[in-house]
């Protein structure tokens, strides 16, 4: 299984504990974004190496990476940023949509019979919001809706089948508190490691999962160090559960970001910074090699699965490649 993580808005930093909270807090995988050494990193025994691939959130335009054309990029292949000759915030334009419609990730693979699917766990304030709101969703709920799967529910959290976005469920209690019973086993707190031991036994038999974190975007915008610390420990407790539980000789784990935010709390605006791809487990010296920007995350896939079609229909897309 492929577990394809996107954590919103986390650039390479320098080391800098005044302005990086990854440099004054982060202790496990996540140190590095902090400019701080990987060996010194607080991990599980590992049998391979974990990878940090400077990417680029650019792709050939200039000015501050956004969400919109960025996320486009990382889940169809396809250059969202060069494809407009611009960056965009927030939710996708009318050509990034068909972008997404044509060559999401999730509508490839299972057209090619591999399972996949977006692991995140939606209220039913949200769903109802993208029933009556479709023109304002963000582009993972739209690479999800472009394969005909639906949106995962609290059914889904409830029975082990998806992810809920702050891991721990306890934006879910404040969410939820009056639409839930107040002892649904959904309001009590999850703990990430144990949580992080389990996504392989839970979601083994897919080809490959997406879970989107975006609280990490949310932090750096609102300059919070306090949520800042408690995020990176959750995070670091979660992927020190998912390290822990791996096993590389025939599962991946991709981490990616969009552009850079959270790893400057000095200001509050998007970050210039590279993002860190990082990689561990089957074939990751080889995606490690072939990475150089947001868009060689979905070809490189692609490669390994052996969908050489799928591989020739993106390089060979109506709309702009770079």
């Amino acid at each position: 299984m492929i577990f394809y993580i996107f954590l919103d808005g986390i650039g390479l930093g320098k080391y800098d504990p005044e302005t990086n909270p990854f440099s004054k807090f982060a202790t496990g995988i996540l140190s590095p974004l902090g400019g701080k050494s990987q060996e010194d990193a607080n991990l599980p025994k590992l049998s391979h190496k974990l990878h940090y691939v400077k990417t680029d959130a650019h792709m050939g335009v200039p000015g501050l990476p956004q969400s919109a054309t960025g996320q486009t990029a990382l889940w169809t292949g396809v250059n969202g940023p060069g494809t407009l000759n611009h960056h965009v915030s927030g939710f996708p334009t009318i050509t990034l949509r068909k972008i997404i419609s044509k060559y999401s990730i999730i509508k490839v693979l299972t057209e090619k019979g591999i399972k996949a699917d977006f692991l995140n766990c939606f209220t039913d304030h949200y769903l109802k919001h993208v029933q009556e709101k479709p023109k304002l969703v963000s582009a993972s709920t739209l690479v999800q809706l472009a394969s005909n799967r639906p949106l995962k529910t609290m059914d889904d959290l409830r029975n082990g089948k998806g992810l809920y976005m702050d891991l721990t469920h306890e934006i879910l209690r404040e969410f939820a508190k009056d639409s839930l019973p107040i002892n649904d086993p959904l309001l009590e707190p999850r703990d990430p490691k144990t949580l992080g031991n389990s996504v392989f036994s839970m979601f083994g038999d897919y080809g490959l999962t997406i879970y989107e974190y975006f609280l990490t975007d949310k932090v750096g915008h609102a300059q919070d160090w306090e949520k800042a610390e408690k995020i990176i420990h959750t995070l670091e407790d979660f992927f020190y559960g998912i390290l822990e539980s791996i096993n590389p000789e025939k599962d991946l784990l991709i981490v990616v970001s969009d552009h850079g935010n959270m790893e400057d709390l000095s200001q509050k605006n998007h970050t210039e910074n590279s993002v860190a791809t990082i990689l561990y487990g089957k074939d990751a010296d080889e995606y490690s090699e072939n990475i150089q920007s947001l868009k060689d995350v979905v070809p490189m896939i692609y490669k390994k699965l052996g969908l050489d079609e799928a591989l020739e229909n993106l390089k060979h897309n109506e709309f702009f490649v770079n």
